[in-house]
């Protein structure tokens, strides 16, 4: 199973100015989504996976600051899976998780057919 990502950026919730510096990140709204290339649901859709947050962005005091144009979706990346005290590699295993547990479930829900 290759499994393809997607991390999404959908809003940045910034402040004008903070101290010295302008246009000043404060929440990283994101969303990252796993699909399958070979997993399908009932409908034939690839089954998919999706962990999604928010992220506060603090400038801390002699680091380097990132003006608002000037971010990029890897640094909103970094600051996300140093949010989360995870790699990429974990987050992508997580969704990997998901997404065989979709397919081969080990909890099963229902009633039963009598009721």
């Amino acid at each position: 199973m290759a499994n393809a990502y997607e991390w999404t950026y959908p809003q940045l919730d910034r402040v004008a100015t903070e101290g010295e510096n302008s246009d000043v990140v404060k929440v990283i709204h994101w969303r990252v989504t796993a699909t399958s290339d070979s997993d399908k649901d009932a409908d034939d859709n690839f089954l998919t996976a999706t962990m999604y947050g928010t992220t506060g962005v603090e400038v801390d005091d002699g680091a380097a600051f990132t003006a608002y144009n000037d971010i990029t979706k890897d640094w909103c990346k970094t600051k996300v899976l140093e949010d989360m005290a995870k790699t990429e590699a974990e987050v992508k295993t997580m969704l990997d998780a998901q997404i065989s547990e979709k397919a081969t479930p080990t909890i099963l829900t229902g009633t039963p057919s009598g009721w």
